[in-house]
Order: structure tokens, then C-alpha cells, then sequence
């Protein structure tokens, strides 16, 4: 099947979609959780902790990660520690957030260059864990099974990948540069079935139409493959099942930027892209909920688009803010939390919690 063909089909189950019947549950916007302190504009990742129910939101206007409970959807705390804004954005932090060591750990990237190790008891930063970079450490992801985290350095000169243990003493396995990178190296996420790290890479060097997907193997220490991605600069990546992986791709990225974005379905088994959804991606991030069939990416336009993972079709767009574009659900719940800004958002800088109605 082409590209274009690709995109007709699922641009006609989106209209099948938007004919479904009144009753079909949606989401909607159902609490705010206010957040004290200096408003918040400028944040990184929020991430839910699935068997505490916390959740954690790295705040860069206060030089802390936001504690916040999605049992009763209060505020709790901020942990402080962190460089905040120092006038440019590849420097500031916090950045990334991963919980780790059966919710003992939560390990947080910094505008330093570092990792910050918290203890989860304490709240206090017990481990600094230096990646050698020049800029901000960035985005990250967790292998449980391995004891091993992915941290991006996606603004030094030569962006690279850095394998580090989860064990006392937080051995740094291995530097991966990936200089195939023009621009950034956004999320990751484990795939446990081939025993690699997925991570998105907006521009391909060689050819800045495409995108590319790294996959890692933290055994070996090395990156196994780099996946060139037709019609796709990835911004986000969630692993939908053991063979597929939904890609937010963003237009902002590339050399013909404009905004928005589509979503693409990448098969694992082939390495490439099977279809697209046009004009449900962008810039932002995306989470899954398998046990209910449902992809959620929030994009910096100022969208929430729901795709059903099992049909592949389009559910709704639930209209937020614009730079709203951090997420996480809660799989207790099912509710979808989502960090807004002062100034575009609907409370002066909160989180948004939306569910099924």
C-alpha cells in the first residue's frame, strides 16, 4: 500500500469514527489540581508512579519536581534540588523523570548534565550521577528486568544515549553518541520482548526528510539498529504491544517546518512505518493504556487524540491548551493527567485530569 494510500484509509475511519453512536464514551475534563508556588510555564516530563498512585512533574520555574496524589487529586509537595531556568532551554532542568528500584528511586535529568538520584522515603537527592555532557540530560526511560536506565543528552554537539545501572553505585555502562542526529533525541521507551530500548529521533542526518528510530540493546551496550522513518520526524513513541510502536510526528521538525503532525504505526518485526494517522501527532507526548485499548498523545497545539490501539481508528480529540504536551494515566483509575502552563492553560499552571465519561 503507498503513503497516500495509507493516509486515505485512515482518514476515512476517522469519519466512520466521528459517526459512531452519541452514547460512545468520551473523555472529559473531570479535576484540576492546583499547584502552589511560582506559576509554572515551563516544565518537563510528568510521570505517574503505578503502585503509589503519585505522580511527578518536573517544574523548572521552581527548581523542583511537583509530588502530586491521584488518589484524591491534591497537591502533596515539590523536591527541590534542581538548576531551574538559566536562560536557555538546553541548560535548564529538571527534565526527565523515571521511577525506578520498585518505587524506592525516582531519578530525575537535570540542565547539568546530571542524573539526581531521590530517595522516595526522604524525598531527598541522594546521588548525582554525572553523564559527561556539556547540556541539559533529558529524556529516559526504564528496563526493570535489567536494572538499566536510557538517558538523552539530545543537546551537546554530538547528541548521545547513556546506559546506566540502577545499582548501588550507578555505574554509567556505556556512551553512545549518535551523531546520525540533527535535531534532539526525544523519548524512549523498553520493549521487553526484544530486550531494547526504542528512542525517537526527529531528523536524520544523512537524509532530513526522514526520521529515525535507535533501538538499543543495554546487554551489549551498543545501538542495534537505526530505523529510517518515511514521512515521520518522531516527537513521541509508546509500545502499544509486542509488535507495534504508535510514533507522535511532528511538522516542527525537518526542513519544511510548519505545525502539527500525524501519527505513524511502526512494525517491529520489519523495522518500518505500516500506516499513518494524518494529522493525529505533533509535538508532544503520548501514553497507552492496554488494558483498555487506548493511545492518548497530547500535542503542543492544544489536543488530547484518543486512538482506539486495537482498530486503529481515530475516538475523539478533546480540545486543551496550547503548550499543554506532558501526560501520564493512571491504570488504577483510567484518568489521564496532563500538565498545563500559566499562561495558555485553564488555572495559572495546574494538571489537568481527564477520564471516560
Amino acid at each position: 500500500m503507498s503513503h497516500r494510500s495509507c493516509f486515505f484509509v485512515v482518514t476515512v475511519a476517522a469519519a466512520l469514527v466521528a459517526a459512531a453512536p452519541a452514547h460512545a464514551q468520551t473523555f472529559k475534563q473531570v479535576a484540576t489540581i492546583a499547584l502552589p508556588g511560582t506559576p509554572i510555564n515551563d516544565y518537563g516530563v510528568l510521570s505517574i508512579d503505578q503502585k503509589t498512585g503519585l505522580g511527578y512533574l518536573a517544574d523548572k520555574d521552581n527548581k523542583a519536581v511537583v509530588v502530586f496524589d491521584t488518589k484524591t487529586d491534591k497537591y502533596v509537595s515539590r523536591i527541590g534540588g534542581f538548576v531551574g531556568l538559566t536562560g536557555s532551554g538546553n541548560a535548564s532542568g529538571p527534565n526527565g523523570l523515571v521511577v525506578v528500584n520498585g518505587g524506592a528511586q525516582l531519578w530525575v535529568s537535570d540542565g547539568d548534565s546530571t542524573i539526581k538520584v531521590v530517595d522516595l522515603m526522604t524525598h531527598a537527592i541522594t546521588a548525582t550521577i554525572a553523564t559527561g555532557g556539556r547540556l541539559r540530560a533529558n529524556a529516559m526511560a526504564f528496563a526493570p528486568d535489567r536494572g538499566v536506565v536510557i538517558v538523552a543528552n539530545s543537546n551537546d554537539a554530538v547528541p548521545f544515549l547513556s546506559l546506566i545501572s540502577t545499582g548501588p553505585g550507578h555505574k554509567v555502562l556505556a556512551r553512545l553518541p549518535v551523531p546520525q542526529s540533527t535535531e534532539n533525541l526525544e523519548r524512549s521507551a523498553w520493549h521487553a520482548s526484544s530486550g531494547t530500548f526504542f528512542t525517537a529521533i526527529p531528523v536524520f542526518t544523512a537524509d532530513q526528510s526522514k526520521g529515525l528510530l535507535a533501538q538499543t540493546d543495554p546487554t551489549s551496550g551498543t545501538i542495534r539498529k537505526l530505523h529510517a522513518l518515511e514521512l515521520c520526524h518522531p516527537h513521541s513513541l509508546s509500545i502499544v504491544s509486542d509488535t507495534t510502536i504508535f510514533l507522535g510526528c511532528s511538522n516542527a521538525h525537518g526542513p519544511n517546518r510548519r505545525p502539527g503532525g500525524d501519527m505513524a504505526i511502526f512494525d517491529i518485526a520489519s523495522g518500518k512505518i505500516e500506516s499513518y494517522g494524518a494529522g493525529w501527532g505533533g509535538n508532544g507526548g503520548s501514553i497507552v493504556n492496554r488494558a483498555r485499548g487506548l493511545y492518548v498523545h497530547a500535542t503542543t497545539g492544544g489536543a488530547l487524540v484518543v486512538v482506539n490501539t486495537k482498530t486503529r481508528e481515530l475516538m475523539q480529540k478533546v480540545p486543551t491548551w496550547s503548550g499543554s504536551r506532558s501526560l501520564d494515566v493512571n491504570l488504577s483509575s483510567d484518568k489521564v493527567y496532563v500538565a498545563t502552563t500559566a499562561k495558555s492553560g485553564p488555572c495559572g499552571g495546574c494538571v489537568a485530569v481527564f477520564a471516560q465519561q
